[in-house]
């Protein structure tokens, strides 16, 4: 079955989403490990499955769920692509000797391999002494499926990744929207993976599609103004986008992305981190303007705040505070992934239930409140209308630094 990229917002009605079920890579590092992979402490794999599964369960009561690894081991039974694919994977991690036995592997074996790891082989005193057992490494963060790869109208950005740990996952996503017979869309954007610059750096998290002409990219500790430049250049270069508002975030842990402070609701409202969005220390937001082909550069103008600067552009935004009002919850909330919420359709939302008060702030929102257990063990229906937040339970999954959006990537919605 076809399916077409077209993707014009961030909360038309779902219509695909790729997601990556956590497995046997999840518990491949401990805590002398973590860091190297991004993370902060070890996870839980069967609690954080049972909490993925809520999220992929409501999923598909609206939408067509793909599980990434299915995609990659469809493109995997292409001999020449395969046989790239691996070749630059041990160009990588400077493993040329595997290339063979990798590539003897069933696809849909080797595509489970190069997401939970490959052992190295012990035949020198170096790689004995070396304090990993991977010569490919797991990749852990493959269930943030968002990061390594946007969809844009009808074309596809695959992400330059700011640390190492991620750029397999950049270079398997690469192969699958090349590669895949039924995927269907316009090409390439940008592809990161042919970045050699390493000034140039772009990731998912910071990139919200507003509408088909205006897209909003956070300057962040994960996405670099180099890499914001070109990608603007490169995008407005083939249209239809030519509006772009960047905010420029803190570089920190807990502001990673723009969606871990931000994220659009319904179409006139966003949930929002109040101190870095609304608050008097609000994020400085440049509205970039392109004409004709791009070639001429930006034109440029500051405002004062993400809101205000959307607010020019006739997208007039009701921000639902991350953590209610207090400072205190609001800081805790944004920390749990509590602004990160994925939309379903106009006002149809995923979210962490743990946040209680952001769930709070949604239910005087207007939002109606569903219990994602109760939901899939058939004691509550979703509304066929009005504004409706679903709580998933994410206690773990929040751990490992990201919620529903960093989770999914949406590959077709309707127009909003």
């Amino acid at each position: 079955m076809s399916i077409s990229i077209r993707l014009d917002s961030e909360i038309g009605a779902l219509d695909t989403v790729v997601v990556h079920t956590p497995g046997p890579e999840l518990e491949n590092m401990t805590p002398a490990t973590a860091a190297e992979v991004l993370y902060d402490d070890i996870l839980s794999l069967p609690l954080a499955l049972n909490e993925h599964r809520q999220l992929t369960g409501v999923l598909q009561r609206v939408a067509r769920v793909v599980e990434l690894r299915d995609l990659l081991a469809d493109v995997l039974h292409r001999e020449r692509v395969r046989r790239t694919l691996i070749e630059e994977l041990c160009e990588l991690f400077r493993c040329p000797e595997l290339i063979a036995d990798l590539d003897a592997l069933e696809p849909e074996v080797l595509a489970r391999q190069l997401i939970e790891g490959t052992g190295k082989r012990i035949d020198s005193l170096e790689k004995f002494l070396a304090p990993s057992r991977y010569a490919i490494p797991p990749l852990p963060n493959t269930f943030f499926t968002r990061d390594a790869t946007m969809c844009v109208n009808q074309k596809v950005i695959i992400g330059s990744m700011a640390y190492k740990a991620r750029v397999a996952e950049a270079l398997l996503l690469k192969a699958i929207f090349k590669y895949h017979p039924q995927l269907t869309g316009g090409g390439f954007y940008f592809d990161g993976t042919a970045n050699p610059d390493s000034e140039v750096t772009i990731e998912g998290g910071d990139l919200l599609v507003i509408r088909e002409n205006l897209i909003v990219i956070g300057y962040s500790e994960r996405t670099s103004v180099a890499g914001i430049d070109r990608l603007m250049r490169s995008i407005a270069s083939q249209g239809p986008v030519t509006d772009f508002v960047v905010v420029e975030i803190p570089k920190t842990r807990a502001t990673i992305h723009l969606d871990m402070l931000f994220t659009m609701v319904d179409r006139d409202a966003c949930v929002a981190f109040p101190p870095l969005v609304t608050g008097s220390q609000r994020c400085r937001a440049y509205h970039c303007r392109f004409d004709g082909d791009g070639e001429g550069g930006a034109r440029i103008r500051e405002h004062d705040g993400v809101l205000e600067a959307l607010r020019t552009l006739e997208v007039d935004l009701e921000p639902i505070p991350c953590g209610g009002d207090d400072a205190f919850n609001q800081e805790r909330e944004q920390w749990a992934s509590g602004a990160n919420f994925f939309a379903f359709g106009p006002g149809r939302i995923l979210g962490y239930k743990h946040n209680v008060h952001t769930i709070d702030a949604l239910d005087a929102a207007g939002f109606a409140i569903v219990d994602a257990t109760a939901l899939l063990a058939g004691e509550a229906t979703l509304p066929d209308s009005g504004r409706v937040a679903v709580g998933i339970d994410g206690a773990e999954l929040s751990r490992g630094g990201g919620g529903c959006r960093c989770m999914t990537m949406p590959l077709g919605r309707a127009p909003a």
